[in-house]
């Protein structure tokens, strides 16, 4: 049995019992034992030796603060025995029959921690449907019944003939007093996008409609379709039907996804060329394989539709996600906005892709692959399915490396888990480690873990240029005011969400989203003084530096806005 020696705080154990992820008497050193021991249970089915030395590896990664899990981990594992530990699903349900049954379904998923995504395609009145799903989302978190505040979204292709209706349908909810939750996008093909650039009447009026829309209220995203079904590891399984809550990850009907992240910020070194420790990142990144897939096999049994448990069994699908990337790149000195950390970022996401692709095959030496895998129907049979990420660049994984997991895979068909890694934006999660969030640049220059003070590394750095009553003026605002006395290159250091520019965001994006499985979860973050234009730009710019999805929020847009920008 593990015992935990996490270092807690009275603001870290307030955040988790006032977030329901802890119960009442509950401490964070609790949460893990309970954690650690559900998932070894599970390992032991496979494992029954080994089980314990896992337990172990796995507790000292979570007390070290290198691996924190998604809220329905932390929330379920140990603790509700029937709640499997998915953090989101496309629940099986047919939205042209009876709502009341669709209902039923929707709260059932709720009610065990996972977030819901829906097609609202083929539907005569899409927005009607909406709002009767937001209904439902409203109503369940309003009963006091669901721990976790879950997500949901809805997804309508540019071309279906309401689609202006639902582009707009949360424009001005905050004038209206709705409360929603669901997030919103429209699925753009290429050719549309294309057809857009060349100044097509139906497709770019659409787009800007959408633009103006995410000006005034931060919805709708755009998800990319094309690039997201040539991402499908598994067509033969399934087409995607929607994607996760924040569009990470696209989903096949009842399929889900079970989230862990690895805390960027704990793997700094400084010794050396690559300010990273690949050898611990590469341990802690076969752990959190091992132990995702275990929270698979314990999910199998209470999913609240056999169809999930079913596709589960066949895909296995995990997310190997991250946190903590702004925090590397203010240890390692290298701007968020910059050619040297975005190479960072790649060098650093396109090991975790590699590793965690050869943990799954040793898994599935030890425990079979996922069916889906099998039968070289997958896209993993032909081997140019993996070897695409060896032209990405990055310096930590050679283009021999890759071929060679490539061809191996393509022969045997043994891998574990249909996909490895994905990036969720980590909202709820992050701040349990004291990390920044996802691949977001800081939001605020004060530490997540300890909000009163300034974020450890940006103090070192200022203690060089301002003594402490102007530090204390940064702590207070959260960003250097103007004027304050430091060097540009300081300056740009420092730089928070709202100081980057559009171009460094999507510059983020498309360094990192060339390595990932799927898609990436991040928000470029814009000045209230943007523009309906200036969102236009950044729906194209992402569209033509390879994303696969993007949302653009405005600050001040909301009434109520997650971050203070």
């Amino acid at each position: 049995m593990y015992l935990s020696r996490f270092p807690s705080t009275s603001y870290l154990e307030a955040y988790l019992r006032d977030g329901r992820i802890t119960g009442p008497d509950e401490t964070a050193r609790d949460m893990i034992n309970r954690i650690v021991g559900a998932l070894a249970a599970a390992d032991g089915r496979f494992d029954p030796r080994g089980a314990d030395a896992f337990a172990q590896l796995l507790g000292e990664a979570l007390d070290d603060r290198r691996i924190v899990f998604s809220t329905p981990v932390m929330t379920n594992a140990g603790r509700h025995a029937s709640h499997p530990l998915a953090a989101c699903a496309v629940p099986p349900v047919d939205l042209r029959g009876d709502l009341s049954l669709v209902k039923a379904i929707v709260d059932d998923y709720h009610r065990a921690g996972m977030g819901t995504g829906f097609s609202l395609d083929g539907l005569d009145d899409p927005v009607a449907v909406l709002r009767y799903l937001n209904q439902v989302a409203v109503d369940g978190a309003a009963s006091g019944i669901e721990d976790r505040p879950v997500g949901n979204m809805a997804i309508l292709p540019l071309a279906h003939p309401r689609v202006l209706e639902f582009i707009r349908c949360k424009a001005g909810s905050d004038d209206r007093g709705e409360a929603w939750k669901f997030n919103i996008s429209v699925q753009v093909t290429d050719a549309q996008m294309r057809a857009a650039e060349m100044g097509s009447g139906t497709e770019r009026n659409l787009l800007v409609a959408a633009a103006e829309s995410a000006w005034q209220c931060a919805d709708p995203g755009l998800v990319f379709a094309d690039r997201m079904n040539q991402a499908n590891p598994t067509p033969q399984a399934g087409g995607y039907v929607s994607t996760a809550p924040c569009a990470e990850v696209g989903l096949t009907s009842g399929e889900t996804c079970q989230f862990g992240y690895l805390n960027l910020g704990r793997f700094h070194a400084n010794a050396g060329s690559m300010p990273v420790n690949l050898g611990l990142l590469a341990e802690t990144v076969a752990t959190l394989v091992r132990a995702l897939d275990d929270a698979v096999e314990a999910s199998l049994p209470f999913y609240p539709h056999p169809l999930s448990a079913s596709v589960m069994a066949a895909k296995r699908k995990i997310g190997v996600g991250a946190c903590g990337l702004a925090d590397l790149l203010l240890e390692a000195r290298l701007p968020y906005d910059s050619k040297e950390g975005r190479a960072l970022a790649r060098d650093v996401i396109a090991f975790i892709n590699y590793t965690s692709k050869l943990a799954s095959a040793d898994l599935a030496a030890s425990r079979g692959p996922c069916p889906a895998i099998g039968g070289g129907q997958s896209r993993y049979a032909d081997p140019a399915f993996l070897v695409r990420f060896a032209g990405m660049g990055a310096r930590t994984v050679s283009e021999a490396e890759w071929t060679a997991l490539a061809r191996q895979i393509a022969t045997t068909g043994m891998l574990r888990n249909c996909s490895t890694i994905a990036l969720p934006p980590t909202g709820r999660s992050a701040p349990v480690i004291g990390a920044s969030t996802g691949i977001e640049p800081l939001f605020r220059l004060t530490d997540p873990h300890h909000p009163a003070f300034l974020h450890p590394a940006a103090r070192a750095i200022l203690a060089r240029y301002l003594d402490d009553e102007l530090i204390d003026e940064v702590t207070k605002s959260g960003r250097l005011p103007a004027g304050t006395p430091v060097d540009a290159d300081v300056r740009d250091l420092l730089a928070i969400a709202t100081q980057i520019p559009p171009s460094g965001h999507l510059a983020m994006v498309s360094a990192i989203q060339s390595c990932v499985d799927e898609a990436v979860a991040k928000t470029v973050n814009l000045p209230a003084t943007a523009t309906p234009a200036d969102v236009y730009d950044v729906y194209q710019a992402a569209w033509e530096a390879g994303c696969k999805g993007i949302t653009v929020y405005r600050d001040g847009s909301r009434f109520s806005q997650p971050k203070a920008l």
